[in-house]
């Protein structure tokens, strides 16, 4: 009898002292496989775009556009998908919404045109879409912060229409009278698609408090566009026969943080900013598109920028 209950205390005092791993009384909850997290989000932007058209010979300014002062209001969607053992990653987000506000600022230049000319238009009636997907792994990674590399693709679509013309310069020539800002007069559309190479660090600043920053380098970007000039499509020698394409190879950066609070262990709010630039150098393609000119492709510097500050909701789950 005592030899029994000697037996049994030994057995509790091993059990109570052993890891829990070699614990047989105990059974470990199985690890997920993934964590998931879904954001919906608001984004408040604002914006600038310019362009610069050379002669043939890429000597001489032609005409400069500059949009500016450009808002937006869109909505999106973000997620992001963890491998819990290996430490890799899939996380994107697209959204889309309005252009609102803005300013179009047209100049032509001696010899192309004489005088001077400076104009000024509304911008009205805009949209754009958006989207990113990257794909990456911890190369730091801590107990409670983990450091990130990534490898993604980055597309953006805007539409900008400016209405009325205003001639600010000396020419006589052009918008003098003015045109009234009920008449659509330039459409742009432009689309650029981007490859990423960026760093991300999550990192925890205080109770429930965290930071979430990300530099991404695009050492590839590809324009397409098409500028219409709705007043000069005519049938009239010089006149242009439709949208003029244009298409250029460039770079940019994009830079984002997001500081969130977790409400509870699945549900978090944020607040974030982020910055885009992007810039190419091509073509405007006027070949084929002046009535009774042959016209050619001409030296086109384009560039655009993108910022604001972004609400979020956030879900995160595992699987």
């Amino acid at each position: 009898m005592f030899a029994a209950r000697t037996l049994f205390i030994g057995l509790l005092t091993a059990a109570s002292i052993a890891p829990a791993s070699a614990n047989p009384f105990i059974i470990e909850a199985e690890q997920p496989a993934f964590t998931s997290t879904f954001a919906l989000r608001y984004w408040y932007g604002m914006g600038n775009a310019s362009l610069n058209l050379y002669n043939l010979s890429g000597t001489a300014l032609n005409s400069r556009l500059t949009y500016d002062g450009i808002g937006s209001h869109s909505a999106e969607i973000a997620f992001r998908v963890d491998a819990t053992e290996s430490s890799l990653f899939f996380k994107g987000y697209a959204g889309g919404g309005l252009l609102t506000r803005g300013s179009l600022n047209d100049e032509d230049f001696p010899p192309a045109i004489t005088p001077y000319s400076s104009t000024n238009s509304t911008l009205q009636n805009q949209a754009l879409g958006y989207l990113s997907f990257d794909v990456g792994g911890a190369i730091l990674r801590g107990a409670d912060f983990r450091l990130d590399a990534f490898v993604g693709y980055h597309f953006l679509d805007e539409h900008m229409k400016a209405f009325g013309c205003t001639q600010l310069a000396g020419n006589t020539a052009v918008c003098d009278p003015s045109v009234s800002t009920d008449v659509a007069v330039i459409h742009q559309e432009s689309t650029w698609q981007s490859l990423r190479l960026g760093l991300a660090a999550d990192l925890p600043l205080f109770d429930r408090l965290r930071l979430n920053v990300e530099a991404a380098w695009l050492p590839y970007v590809w324009m397409n566009g098409a500028d219409t000039h709705i007043l000069r499509i005519g049938t009239a020698p010089g006149d242009f026969t439709g949208p003029i394409p244009e298409d250029g190879l460039g770079w940019g950066y994009q830079f984002e943080a997001v500081l969130t609070y977790k409400i509870t262990d699945s549900f978090d709010l944020g607040i974030g900013g982020r910055y885009w630039h992007m810039q190419s150098h091509g073509s405007a393609h006027f070949e084929n598109h002046i009535v009774g000119f042959a016209g050619g492709p001409q030296p086109l510097d384009w560039k655009s920028d993108r910022y604001g500050l972004f609400l979020q909701g956030s879900y995160k789950f595992s699987m």
